[in-house]
């Protein structure tokens, strides 16, 4: 399944004005949105509850897709043909990215379930960032060390049938050409695995808030309830986006593997974009169910109206 870098591969490529605003309004949401994620976490004195190691891994990670993938990607579709060493980190770069998003919902997930079934046991933050480094490191040495190694093997002479111009790495399908050993690697234990025990965490956690409240609890125990079921829905709400806008280009991204002709590119361009649109309403599905996040908002606007009023006042004074 590999080849050499003399290999012509025949695709359908789009140059159109639409899609290249597309990008960029991506490219601006993307990293206007997970920036102020960060300083929402940053400023709040209480944003230190477990699950927020998790929404700043994604964070950084989009954040990463954002400011270096998407650029170098429209910078290689739609202006001067990559250089090998930029064409190599955009391949490990991007692959540890999108690898690195499914194991984060994954461990959110299941963290969300052990946090629930185990009430009185604190979860310490350090392990959970342990566990978050130890993964993008083993998933970095993954796709780094044989992209490294055999980077000329990944440098693809394509040609568009539509514009004929020759180029690196243009398309998002220039980075299945794998080993055997790795492809099967890839399919199993990036994606399909994680992908499973997702779906299965995200129905016990449906399950738990199916459940009714418990009877006889007083005021403190009720407060906690509340707060806990708001959290298994802020985890969930982010579990089903994910699935819903990831699967589809999963699904075709194995299919291509063995079935590369010109349809399936297309629809893995497409789905391409609708897995990029996580990037962009994971910080407002942030805002939406998160009440650390809507309260740094509510603090700000707070305070500028504040400052106004003052402002104001002041002004009056001196009239």
């Amino acid at each position: 399944m590999s080849v050499d870098s003399t290999m012509t591969v025949d695709y359908e490529d789009s140059s159109s004005i639409p899609e290249k605003l597309s990008l960029l309004v991506f490219i601006a949401a993307i990293i206007i949105g997970n920036i102020c994620v960060f300083i929402t976490y940053f400023v709040r004195a209480d944003g230190k509850h477990w699950s927020h190691i998790f929404v700043l891994g994604m964070a950084f990670i989009d954040l990463f897709i954002g400011s270096f993938v998407l650029p170098m990607r429209f910078i290689s579709a739609y202006g001067d043909s990559l250089t090998s060493k930029l064409c190599t980190a955009l391949t490990i770069g991007e692959s540890c990215a999108l690898a690195s998003v499914i194991y984060t919902i994954t461990y959110m997930v299941y963290t969300r379930l052990y946090d629930l079934n185990q009430r009185f046991t604190r979860i310490q933050r350090r392990y959970l960032i342990l566990l978050i480094l130890t993964t993008w490191i083993a998933i970095f040495l993954f796709y780094g060390i044989p992209l490294m190694i055999n980077s000329s093997t990944y440098l693809l002479v394509i040609t568009s049938s539509s514009s004929n111009i020759t180029s690196y790495c243009t398309t998002y399908t220039t980075s299945i050409y794998h080993p055997l050993w790795m492809v099967y690697t890839e399919i199993g234990l990036i994606y399909s695995i994680p992908l499973l025990f997702n779906f299965i965490g995200l129905l016990f956690l449906i399950h738990k808030l199916c459940q009714s409240r418990p009877r006889g609890l007083d005021a403190i125990e009720r407060k906690h309830y509340v707060e806990q079921k708001k959290m298994t829905w802020h985890v969930v709400v982010l579990s089903l986006t994910f699935i819903c806008l990831w699967l589809p280009w999963i699904t075709i991204r194995i299919l291509i593997i063995f079935y590369n002709t010109k349809q399936i590119q297309r629809a893995l361009q497409i789905a391409y974009y609708v897995l990029i649109l996580k990037s962009v309403l994971f910080p407002i599905l942030y805002a939406a169910t998160n009440s650390s996040f809507r309260g740094s908002f509510a603090m700000y606007k707070h305070k500028r109206i504040t400052i106004n009023n003052r402002v104001w006042t002041v002004n009056e004074h001196f009239h």
